[in-house]
């Protein structure tokens, strides 16, 4: 996958778990898990689960609705590179739904990774102001001071968490196994790394995701913009809205919807503000052009009103999450269009190099493919999925056109599993066909995806004997898929044939514990558990000294279903 190359949806399995993207899930979207490399779909086990030979329909409904699309996210700044800790970890996708995690840029360091040129810089920074903000930023730069209009406000943002995020698996050990198995649980804390981007890399590669939530706040303190400092005027830099996009996809990843919707309440959902913009401070920023923004920061402000259950006569979230995501796509296609009509980003008539002016293209036409993969997302959250179709077939025939292969056979797959959602197994069969044939000879990944395409038609058409038959070649093939794993233990338990369901999930979490202690597997395999009965408190035990051994504080416990 090239560098600019979004990533294709993931699908991972639904059950009843209600901790927080990674604690404050609503009811009727149990189980978010963004956001990372797995490309394929999982079944969840449904709570409600009979363990008998017979499916009755209300069963099969529900394992059908645990077809769920990931968004499509990926952090493709140019000359930028994903966190590896966000990266490596099966429970962690690089997109943005409930489900899944936003990619962090690597760009927290010094204020630009090395190597960038004056072109690159302001093919990045590249924005263009609305009507208020622009007038106010030409005063200042023909000397005025800018003032802001009657009701205006500066992006005044801070932290509100009380106090730093504990380690809730540690808790939990100290509860069922004692003080002493706890103290030998062995994870990073904000204090055990240097304070700065690489301790807050460090934590994330380790998946110590609330000590790194801990630290984004520390260093945010450098710009006044911790604890106790929202509605103080602060002044931006590109290093301190890159702490901020990484503090808040990382509360989004926790599921902390609520705090990360409070503390990005700072920033419109826009991100239009004057003070956004290099402009503003001259004394700062010289004569630099753009906003000091990052698109990632952007892109996440917009999404994060999907998150979060809307209130009484407010609107939905997601329909505001999707007003918000328009506004930006409108913005991104206005630079385009600047571009192809020989002007710059903002529409000036500066001249730039056929050179530049073609990257600049490539550059903001894969940010127009990330703002409609991100509506996509927002429309399977709000479970409309004929829109989130519309969205997303030009996107895989615009791939198939430039015969982008890898990117055009994902997103036909992922389109027939949208079709699947909407029942049309017809029209996802079709999909499935048309993603075979541009695979040409395949890969092994190729492969993978093509038996788990036949898996889901044969779920979708209650025939689970077959689908166990497609997952099995699959795991053949990929013997390390967990999700994989997953499916035919599923497809095993709803044959009635539990215990083998339990020895292949098990036989899984033994071989990798540290990619398959994912929690949405947790979960189903503690749901098994209690369809077993017996030993039930002790078999989820045993999954909770796994967990305290080869996770770090970034899993919430809940997906043991154990009660403290």
């Amino acid at each position: 996958m090239s560098k600019n190359q979004p990533h294709i949806p993931n699908y991972y399995s639904q059950g009843g778990i209600t901790d927080s993207y990674l604690d404050g899930l609503s009811a009727e979207n149990p189980n978010f898990s963004s956001n990372a490399g797995v490309q394929d779909n999982s079944v969840g086990v449904a709570s409600g689960s009979h363990e008998s030979s017979s499916t009755d329909n209300q069963a099969v409904d529900n394992l059908r609705e645990q077809f769920t699309v990931c968004t499509i996210y990926s952090e493709d700044e140019e000359n930028q590179q994903q966190l590896g800790g966000l990266v490596s970890d099966p429970g962690i996708a690089p997109n943005l739904n409930p489900n899944n995690v936003t990619v962090i840029p690597s760009g927290l360091g010094s204020p630009r990774p090395g190597g960038l040129t004056g072109e690159a810089e302001r093919r990045r920074d590249a924005w263009i102001p609305g009507p208020r903000t622009q007038r106010i930023l030409q005063e200042i730069a023909s000397g005025g001071v800018g003032a802001l209009p009657e009701g205006e406000a500066l992006t005044m943002p801070g932290v509100i968490l009380d106090g730093e995020l504990g380690d809730p698996v540690g808790e939990m050990v100290a509860h069922y196994l004692g003080e002493g198995e706890a103290s030998k649980r062995k994870v990073l804390t904000a204090n055990d790394v240097t304070q700065d981007d690489r301790g807050l890399c460090e934590l994330i590669r380790a998946g110590c995701l609330r000590a790194a939530v801990n630290l984004t706040g520390r260093l945010l303190s450098v710009y006044g913009q911790g604890r106790g400092r929202a509605g103080h005027p602060a002044k931006h830099t590109p290093h301190s809205l890159q702490l901020w996009f990484a503090r808040l996809a990382l509360l989004v990843r926790l599921r902390t919807f609520g705090t990360a919707v409070d503390e990005a309440a700072a920033f419109d959902p826009c991100l239009d503000r004057p003070d956004l913009y290099f402009a503003f401070r001259p004394e700062l920023h010289g004569d630099r052009a753009g906003s000091v923004a990052p698109f990632a920061l952007r892109l996440l402000v917009a999404e994060l009103p999907a998150y979060v259950p809307s209130s009484a006569g407010s609107g939905g979230g997601c329909e505001r999450a999707l007003d918000n995501l328009y506004a930006l796509l409108a913005t991104v296609e206005k630079v385009l269009s600047n571009l192809r009509q020989g002007l710059r980003e903002d529409g000036t008539q500066i001249a730039i190099s056929e050179d530049d002016r073609c990257k600049s293209i490539q550059l903001w036409s894969e940010r127009r493919k990330r703002v409609l993969f991100s509506i996509t997302n927002c429309a399977v959250y709000a479970k409309d999925y004929e829109l989130a179709v519309k969205i997303l077939l030009p996107l895989v025939e615009e791939a198939e056109r430039e015969q982008a292969a890898g990117s055009g056979r994902a997103l036909r797959s992922a389109l027939g599993r949208l079709l699947l959602q909407l029942g049309d197994v017809a029209g996802a069969e079709q999909n499935f066909s048309l993603s075979r044939r541009t695979a040409g000879g395949g890969t092994k990944v190729d492969e993978v995806r093509e038996l788990i395409d036949r898996g889901l038609v044969a779920v979708a058409q209650n025939a689970f004997r077959e689908a166990l038959t497609y997952f099995r070649k699959a795991l053949q093939i990929d013997p390390s898929n967990v999700l994989v794993s997953n499916n035919v233990a599923v497809c095993l338990l709803y044959l009635g044939r539990l215990r083998e369901a339990l020895e292949v999930a098990e036989a899984a979490i033994e071989a990798n514990p540290k990619m398959a202690l994912h929690e949405s597997v947790l979960l189903n395999v503690c749901t098994l558990y209690e369809l077993r009965s017996a030993c039930r408190a002790r078999s989820k035990v045993a999954m909770l000294r796994l967990l305290a051994t080869h996770k770090g504080d970034g899993v919430h416990p809940g997906c043991l279903k154990l009660h403290v």
